[in-house]
């Protein structure tokens, strides 16, 4: 007997032209096509099925089955993880740190597992920068107080990380972000790539320092109500299919921040590049300062085994 048609329901947060809702329409084509029909997305992007708190919440109960998008911490403040600063300071780290197989990669697996859902791969947007209005003459040195009130999202890894780095924080929601820079009630932000920098804020930005704090990540998720409903062999296909897309988005990513950054600097914004040694000053204040003060939000284990992890990285490269 033929088996029975799967449809997918599948949540996204961005415009259908953004490159991560193209991402979704070409896994939908590629899905369909390996399973000869066997299985049928659908691609709702823009929010359509809710913000990604709601989704990730209706994926757990398995009234939507697919999701890509920012996985939240409501559940697990664990799940912040992903956006631990200086992780990976280049596209190079990038490609090894987010990868199947890796501590952070098997991490996401294992506490998004414990809340019922498949994580399946990292979809990459881009390495976070600074957005500001007013440029402080130490920008390079991570460890001297600056002269600069820095929008935050509400996570204490950025919180701390910021103001670790010297910087004064305050909290503004991101919907009021754009007016808050240009009234002076923050003096720059801090949580968004060279893209979002020059397609949102290009107008009341003077600079962007490309400090690659952290990298604008989010997840390829199923409910398990979905995957008990699927053969073998079509999770295989699906699971591959996200592979192989989130993979090319770290190609993207490295591609969109270059674009970027340029256009930003045509856009007549001063793009502030830090030297290596200077990156790996920042990184460097991040791992020694920042992170042991998120043993209580993240776990002894989780730092611990992204320290671990990071030091056998590095010495792999050398």
């Amino acid at each position: 007997m033929a088996a029975e048609t799967v449809k997918i329901n599948f949540a996204g947060m961005f415009a259908p032209n953004h490159p991560v809702t193209k991402a979704q329409k070409a896994f939908k084509k590629e899905v369909e096509a390996a399973t000869d029909g066997r299985v049928k997305v659908r691609v709702f992007p823009a929010n359509q099925l809710g913000d990604y708190t709601q989704v990730f919440e209706e994926l757990r109960r398995g009234t939507i089955d697919m999701g890509l998008i920012t996985i939240p911490s409501q559940f697990d403040t664990r799940l912040e993880i992903m956006y631990l600063h200086y992780l990976a300071m280049n596209y190079d780290e990038v490609r090894k740190t987010y990868m199947p197989g890796s501590y952070l990669f098997s991490t996401m697996e294992r506490l998004v597992g414990d809340l019922g859902v498949k994580f399946m791969a990292f979809e990459v947007d881009g390495f976070g920068g600074l957005g500001l209005t007013k440029l402080p003459e130490n920008i390079a040195d991570p460890q001297t107080a600056k002269d600069v009130l820095l929008r935050v999202p509400p996570m204490d890894i950025f919180k701390v990380a910021a103001e670790d780095q010297g910087f004064q924080t305050v909290a503004v929601p991101f919907a009021e972000l754009y007016t808050s820079l240009q009234t002076g009630v923050a003096d720059g932000w801090s949580g968004g790539s060279s893209m979002l920098n020059y397609l949102q804020f290009r107008d009341v930005i003077k600079h962007f320092v490309v400090t690659n704090n952290f990298i604008d990540a989010y997840g390829w998720l199923a409910s398990e109500k979905l995957w008990d409903k699927l053969t073998p062999e079509d999770r295989k296909i699906v699971r591959d299919a996200a592979l192989k897309y989130a993979l090319q988005s770290i190609d993207e990513a490295e591609e969109n921040d270059r674009v970027h950054q340029q256009k930003l600097a045509d856009k007549g914004i001063n793009v502030v590049k830090l030297s290596d040694a200077e990156l790996q000053a920042w990184a460097q204040q991040a791992r020694n300062v920042t992170w042991p003060k998120l043993r209580s939000r993240l776990t002894d284990e989780l730092i611990d085994g992204m320290q671990a992890a990071y030091t056998m990285q590095q010495a792999a490269a050398q």
